[in-house]
């Protein structure tokens, strides 16, 4: 009987297995694994329940895997881990950091292996005073030194805007790599720190790191988005000079600068570079095109470079919406907006609030808060950037019924607070005589 039993006990761990041990196992399978651990008692079992902890988290049913978390009577570090390791790889950093806390109390020592999630966790300005909790924590448990634990801190120094920080915690390190290099160089364009920015850049010879495309792209992309518009064309120019081949991601993110500085010579001839590339119809590049051309007043080419689109792209839509209304051509970039829509493209707040921006900036008041009614129609809720475009137009035309709609709106979704949308508010209400 005894024998029996253990047979028994045997067909069923070798069944639970055989869900749990398989890459491609289905949510299915796991809960036909997690009904047999249950059935069978095997809870204790921690080889099991980590493995259908680990399954259940790369199915995000973080629900079921709370639950056999705290079936386990005596969770170890592993068990946790997995579990944190889940939640910051899916973007549930709260989650992470109050599962990284609860293990600190039941007395388990983190290892290098859970480190980097809960610092991945505590990425972002809101998050730094954690963040620096758990660089001490690491100190003290010994795995500071531990490259991936080094490196994690400096992602996370960078990305809280800690970037003095982050050079110290980089210049410690004694193989660091193009990776977080890269980073902070990319942190101080974005910041506009120029100097900082190019000494970092630059820096990396010292340590025999050559800088790699992302290197570069990182770069020309935070000097554009910083306003730093010559910087990034002089990078982008270096870094054609220097043998780097550019890639789509370097083109678009040096051709708003371009646009920026209205530079349409340069454009043109980034133009030819893309054709001689073959990278064409790379949408982003596409999109970027499109952008600078209508920043460069050059609505021929703007439209050229559309038509010979292979194929629908809403990036793309939404930059020639934005080119043609900003070069005062509200009446075609109408006509297009309505075609894209006809053609059941599906439009997004930017093509909406672009479009509703067009028509107020132009004139067409009523067509902008017909807009704004087909807009809510369609499903798209506005956003803190809509309200402030649409509100003008209710001005213009003393449409205060419509003001006030829009005010309760803001209100109902918290936008109110917003800078833009306060000035928008009272502007449209001294317009209105109130």
């Amino acid at each position: 009987m005894a024998r029996q039993a253990l047979h028994l006990l045997d067909g069923f761990q070798h069944t639970i297995l055989g869900c749990l041990n398989s890459n491609t196992s289905s949510l299915s399978q796991a809960r036909q694994a997690h009904a047999h651990i249950l059935k069978t008692g095997l809870s204790n079992e921690v080889h099991f329940t980590t493995k259908l902890l680990s399954l259940y988290a790369n199915h995000q049913c973080f629900a079921d895997a709370d639950l056999v978390l705290n079936s386990i009577p005596e969770p170890n570090v592993f068990s946790f881990s997995t579990l944190i390791h889940a939640y910051s790889k899916f973007n549930h950093f709260n989650h992470a950091l109050r599962l990284f806390s609860r293990m600190l109390s039941r007395g388990l020592l983190p290892d290098s292996y859970v480190f980097p999630s809960a610092i991945k966790a505590c990425a972002g300005p809101s998050a730094l005073k954690v963040g620096r909790q758990v660089h001490g924590i690491a100190s003290v448990s010994g795995v500071a030194s531990d490259s991936f634990v080094q490196s994690s801190l400096v992602h996370m120094y960078i990305k809280s805007n800690q970037l003095t920080d982050a050079h110290k915690l980089l210049d410690t390190m004694p193989e660091p790599g193009v990776v977080p290099w890269s980073a902070l160089v990319a942190g101080y364009a974005r910041q506009g720190y120029v100097s900082k920015a190019k000494d970092a850049f630059y820096k990396m010879g010292n340590f025999g790191i050559v800088p790699n495309s992302v290197s570069w792209n990182g770069i020309i992309a935070g000097f554009n988005q910083s306003g730093c518009y010559s910087e990034a064309i002089m990078m982008f120019q270096e870094m054609h000079l220097l043998g780097f081949r550019p890639d789509g991601t370097s083109i678009s993110s040096v051709l708003p600068a371009v646009g920026d500085l209205e530079n349409f010579e340069l454009g043109i001839q980034i133009h030819g570079y893309v054709i001689k590339l073959g990278i064409g119809l790379d949408k982003c590049v596409v999109s970027a095109l499109i952008d600078m051309y209508g920043k460069c007043a050059c609505t021929s080419e703007l439209s050229r470079v559309f038509d010979e689109m292979d194929h629908l792209d809403l990036g793309a839509c939404n930059a020639l919406v934005a080119g043609l209304s900003r070069n005062g051509l509200a009446d075609e970039a109408l006509m297009v907006f309505r075609q894209f829509k006809g053609q059941g493209m599906d439009l997004n707040v930017v093509s909406w609030t672009s479009m509703i921006a067009c028509c107020s900036q132009n004139g067409k008041d009523m067509e902008a808060l017909d807009l704004f009614r087909e807009m809510q129609l369609a499903g798209v809720k506005p956003n803190s950037v809509t309200i402030p475009c649409l509100l003008p137009a209710c001005g213009n035309i003393a449409a205060l019924m419509h003001g006030k709609a829009a005010h309760g709106f803001s209100l109902r979704r918290g936008m109110s607070i917003d800078v833009y949308v306060g000035s928008a508010l009272i502007d449209m209400y001294s317009k209105c005589g109130k």
